[in-house]
């Protein structure tokens, strides 16, 4: 269902540019943009990984709130727009938000993440037996 949404939203850019010309700035100012992500599960853990290419650590922050993992940034603009004249700018910009329900698996405790060359990698182990904390927490981006 995600990938017709997109593929919907794909061919809607399309025409909004055979109609009124490329989007350059539009979704820039209005910040609208979503990093992709990868989810995957070892035997003790799932790992998430999130492509934000530009963002820095301090730009990025990851909560725990009421059995969710919310990752939430923003990567800016950082060229004077004025003096250039682009033919084609299809990166991103802006803030972002992901929101990712959280398995009554994971120890909400001891996640960790790390940034590393444009790549947000997030560790979730997975309980070892023991009731996990659920309280709220700020996960620390490392780099």
């Amino acid at each position: 269902m995600r990938r017709l949404l997109n593929d919907i939203a794909a061919i809607e850019q399309h025409f909004a540019e055979l109609t009124h010309g490329p989007k350059v700035f539009r979704d820039r100012q209005r910040g609208n943009w979503s990093p992709a992500v990868d989810i995957f599960e070892t035997p003790t853990e799932f790992v998430l990984t999130a492509e934000l290419p530009g963002v820095k650590s301090d730009e990025i922050d990851i909560q725990v709130a009421e059995r969710m993992l919310v990752l939430k940034g923003e990567r800016r603009w950082e060229r004077e727009a004025h003096l250039e004249h682009f033919h084609q700018l299809e990166s991103a910009y802006g803030t972002f938000e992901r929101k990712f329900s959280l398995s009554e698996l994971i120890d909400v405790g001891k996640i960790q993440a790390e940034l590393e060359r444009g790549v947000l990698q997030v560790i979730l182990p997975k309980r070892s037996g023991e009731e996990s904390k659920t309280a709220g927490r700020s996960i620390e981006v490392k780099s």
